[in-house]
């Protein structure tokens, strides 16, 4: 019976001896990954520390804040660039520098206000028929008719119009709102 219950003893020992080796193997392993983990949340740690002082350092270039605000103000407002806007613009004052200068009826365009919200110009015509008389088929586009053609514009109002006994014309103030939803063409 000695040597059966010694049998036994040495198998519970061994058994034992087996299971506390796993788990000092198990409890190392453990210890070695969080030991790895937190090796690599470090490095983490220091990567991020050093990009968010390149990116503070980029903040601080004066190029940078401007390129971030034009980018910004681009994604906020409008969908046509001011410079094919105002393109636009040169395009119908050509046309109508073009038309005065063939023709003894004169259009003269003063004192342009533009801003993000409205567009203002103060000129003077020979007749008023200029301002507001269209026909297609003379090929004849009053001076509204042409603002109103800009995608940009709406609201298009003469605010005053006066007669200049002088020299025979009439002096007015166009205004207009300028949208956000113009459209390139």
């Amino acid at each position: 019976m000695k040597s059966g219950f010694h049998s036994r003893r040495k198998t519970c020992f061994r058994l034992l001896l087996i299971l506390l080796l796993v788990a000092i193997w198990g409890y190392a392993f453990f210890k070695g990954s969080m030991f790895f983990t937190n090796q690599k949340i470090t490095d983490q740690r220091i990567i991020l520390d050093q990009q968010k002082q390149e990116l503070a350092w980029y903040e601080t270039l004066t190029g940078y804040i401007k390129l971030s605000a034009l980018r910004q103000l681009e994604t906020e407002t409008d969908t046509m660039p001011w410079a094919e806007r105002i393109n636009k613009v040169i395009e119908m004052l050509n046309e109508l520098q073009n038309l005065t200068s063939n023709q003894s009826e004169t259009i003269s365009l003063s004192d342009f206000k533009v801003s993000l919200d409205t567009i203002s110009v103060r000129g003077k015509v020979s007749s008023l028929l200029l301002l507001y008389y269209s026909n297609p088929e003379k090929h004849i586009v009053s001076l509204l008719d042409r603002f109103e053609q800009l995608d940009f514009i709406k609201d298009i109002k003469i605010k005053t119009y006066d007669k200049d006994a002088t020299d025979n014309t009439f002096g007015f103030v166009l205004e207009a709102k300028v949208t956000d939803n113009g459209t390139t063409k």
